[in-house]
């Protein structure tokens, strides 16, 4: 059995953001950091990590400085796991206790800090609060845009419910589990994405529980560059290939493995048979249905590619 380190009181909350070269979006969401209800009693800096060596987010963060309490640097290596890790560790350098993520493409909800924390608090086995994130549309787009199951994925867990990993853009954890076990993003997942499924995986089977908390609330601005089919499909092959990635790294084929891989192939198969059965249901039925393939292509192809280290 794992020992775990003690779960940590709240004390100095560093709330980070990670962006690239998306400076109305970086506005947008500290706007709304403004405006979010924050602890009368608890020490709150927002972090903004510029993964951009020019500096292109530094004219926001101006904006802003006088207004919250905000910090900024930059972080010159490119990459996902880069430009989180340096989050943590500025977080660290701080003394902040806990850090939140939140995407620099969302908005947080006036109580989304406040219901992590209380959460946190009223929880005693659970150290990470992982919120969802609902989709909002910057403008009208077709029905079979707005009503795609990658854009309407609520999830029907009940507050509490224990996960095995979960996304980085709605989460809230203690500071000192990085520090005392050592573990941060992983750089091998730089360009690729699925830092945050593994990240929080092996937090998870260290015994550091990850609980979903719907109370906590954010919002993604899904714009004109991902309210596309293109966008949709290459989004969900990455989701289903990181499930995948999730289930088997570092881990040698066996049976259950290969049962995996069988079962995702026939599951392709049946998703190819619903496609065309959703033919007379219009483009909705259609794209939904081609999703749910790619994302399961996904899982195959995960399940197969990906490398032991």
């Amino acid at each position: 059995m794992c020992m775990q380190s003690e779960k940590s009181g709240i004390k100095h909350i560093a709330v980070a953001i990670c962006t690239y070269k998306r400076k109305t979006e970086l506005e947008r969401c500290l706007l709304s950091l403004l405006k979010i209800n924050y602890p009368d009693n608890i020490k709150t800096d927002i972090l903004i990590i510029d993964n951009d060596i020019n500096k292109s987010a530094q004219d926001v963060y101006e904006k802003f400085k006088d207004k919250i309490n905000i910090r900024y640097c930059i972080e010159k290596n490119l990459g996902l796991s880069s430009v989180r890790n340096k989050a943590l560790k500025e977080a660290i350098a701080l003394n902040a206790s806990h850090i939140a993520f939140i995407d620099d493409d969302e908005i947080a909800d006036k109580n989304w800090l406040i219901n992590h924390i209380d959460f946190y608090n009223n929880f005693e086995n659970i150290y990470i609060s992982n919120g969802p994130t609902y989709k909002k549309f910057d403008k009208d787009y077709p029905d079979y845009i707005i009503n795609n199951k990658i854009f309407n994925a609520v999830s029907t867990k009940e507050l509490g419910k224990l996960k095995k990993t979960c996304a980085s853009g709605n989460v809230f954890f203690p500071l000192n589990i990085v520090k005392e076990e050592n573990i941060y993003f992983d750089e091998k997942f730089n360009f690729s994405g699925g830092e945050d499924t593994d990240f929080f995986g092996k937090l998870s089977k260290l015994g550091y529980n990850i609980g979903w908390n719907y109370n906590a609330v954010n919002y993604e601005i899904v714009c004109s560059e991902r309210a596309n089919v293109k966008w949709i499909l290459k989004r969900a092959f990455h989701n289903g290939y990181y499930v995948s990635v999730t289930k088997f790294l570092n881990k040698k084929y066996d049976y259950k493995r290969i049962l995996y891989i069988f079962n995702k192939f026939i599951t392709a198969i049946a998703n190819l048979v619903l496609i065309i059965l959703s033919l007379p249901f219009g483009m909705t039925k259609i794209i939904n249905s081609i999703t749910i393939l790619n994302k399961n292509l996904g899982k195959l192809c995960g399940a197969i590619c990906i490398q032991n280290s």
